[in-house]
């Protein structure tokens, strides 16, 4: 945790257990408001294991402990601080992990027309489930390993408010001034050796780092809609080449190569809607990605894309299916210069040839194939994509047993990934989850590249206080 954060921590979760235990503190009375105080949490246990393919034993690379502490004071009109922190400890991903994570704390000011919010806090923006392309304010951890899928939301240091002129008009400003990055998919990626990757684990808060976003909501009868705009930098970072070298005394030169996230800044301009339709819900987004800076001549940055979502729901008795589509077109779409290799080790005698062909540039290479890994993560190698998600669950046995299965396919990459779950409540504070997790896709594809270390079935115990 930087300074800043664990500062807001200290103060709220001071002020809030004062406020929870001390005797007769009402310090937020404003008369006849009755000051509520809470002090919760939770206990949590999981592990995720797998079979290896070589020998096919047991390996659970992931297992650990968390424990979260829960604070929350309002005084029902005006007031509300509210601090989530986190601690963890064990293994992921076959590392020894040990840390503390503030995910929330913020204070709100409410009036009749107008709330503040500053602090750690998470928005989202968008309202389809698989795929939201509106959602640019909070950066998520792809790689989370929890049984709670809402962990994977990271919270942001900002500055929000929010404005009720209407009944059915709702406008809201953020401001943020600092960046923090979204942890991507590549840090458990077998990387070639000679490459290295490092990724943003810090609080950025040079001032050039600003960003905002805007928002209207209009509640209209049967279907409530959205118009947002961001401007700012992307929550998921690009992939830049930061430093090349070559060892041109061996046999075979030897290369280097260091890899770094780096925050790009973009506009994104985003429609959103919600309605029902007889037993059905609808939804869809539309939003439109456009970078301050050019692909042509930073290998980090992506390039303008559309992104277009529909879903839709069902219910029926105890059983609710989900069914969503998701587009992209770039329109400007230009084909990669290289076919993306940076994930597997490049054969000798491939370099060599490279090596013998006058004028190769070995460090232009290296650049344009961390452009193509980029065109891969953020699916642009081609100028079309088309994918699909479906969930299906149920609630049985009065809310106690919670059976789903989720699945997306992407039609242009064959990314596959099903999850099946099963949740258990026995008792009140207690769920017990099992499930899995299968990633696929055709080869050199980003769920090709990633299922070696996301593969998994799991198994959590969470106890609630």
């Amino acid at each position: 945790m930087n300074k800043i954060s664990i500062r807001i921590a200290a103060f709220l979760f001071l002020v809030m257990g004062t406020a929870a235990f001390g005797q007769g503190g009402n310090y937020f009375n404003s008369g006849e408001d009755q000051v509520s105080k809470n002090l919760s949490g939770f206990v949590r246990g999981g592990f995720y294991g797998n079979f290896k393919d070589s020998d096919n034993k047991l390996s659970i690379p992931s297992s650990f402990s968390d424990f979260a502490l829960k604070a929350d004071i309002r005084d029902g009109a005006h007031f509300k601080g509210f601090a989530d922190l986190r601690y963890r400890y064990g293994t992921e991903f076959s590392e020894p992990v040990n840390r503390f994570d503030l995910r929330e704390a913020f204070v709100t000011l409410n009036w009749e027309k107008l709330d503040i919010s500053v602090g750690q806090k998470i928005i989202k923006w968008g309202r389809t489930d698989f795929t939201n392309p509106t959602q640019k304010l909070s950066p998520q951890n792809l790689v989370s390993r929890s049984t709670d899928r809402e962990d994977m939301d990271m919270g942001n240091l900002l500055t929000e408010i929010k404005l009720y002129p209407f009944t059915a008009l709702t406008i809201q400003a953020v401001a943020i001034p600092y960046f923090r990055s979204s942890r991507l998919l590549i840090g458990p990626i077998d990387l070639p050796s000679y490459v290295n990757i490092y990724e943003i684990e810090s609080l950025l808060t040079d001032r050039k780092m600003f960003t905002y976003g805007l928002k209207t909501d209009f509640h209209l009868t049967g279907v409530d809609l959205s118009l947002s705009w961001f401007d700012g930098y992307d929550p998921m970072p690009g992939i830049a080449l930061t430093r090349f070298s070559i060892d041109t005394l061996k046999i075979i030169p030897l290369p280097s190569v260091d890899l770094s996230t780096k925050p790009y800044k973009i506009r994104n301009l985003g429609i959103d809607f919600e309605a029902a339709l007889g037993g059905f819900g609808i939804r869809g987004e539309v939003a439109w990605k456009s970078p301050y800076l050019s692909y042509k001549t930073y290998e980090y940055v992506p390039m303008e894309e559309i992104n277009l979502v529909g879903g839709i729901d069902w219910m029926k008795g105890n059983w609710r299916i989900t069914l969503e589509y998701s587009g992209k077109v770039i329109p400007d779409f230009e084909p990669s210069a290289v076919e993306p290799m940076l994930t597997g080790n490049i054969d000798p005698a491939l370099l060599a040839t490279f090596l013998l062909n006058p004028g190769f540039n070995f460090a232009e290479y290296t650049r344009l194939q961390t452009a193509a890994f980029n065109r891969l993560y953020n699916y642009q190698l081609e100028k079309w994509y088309h994918s699909g998600g479906l969930r299906v669950e149920a609630d049985l046995l009065y809310g106690k047993l919670t059976p789903s299965v989720t699945t997306t396919y992407n039609f242009v990459s064959k990314d596959f990934m099903l999850m099946p779950e099963l949740v258990w409540k026995p008792a009140d504070g207690l769920t017990i989850t099992a499930g899995g997790d299968y990633f696929s896709g055709k080869k050199g594809s980003l769920y090709d590249i990633a299922d070696e270390f996301m593969n998994c079935f799991r198994l959590g115990l969470k106890v609630n206080f």
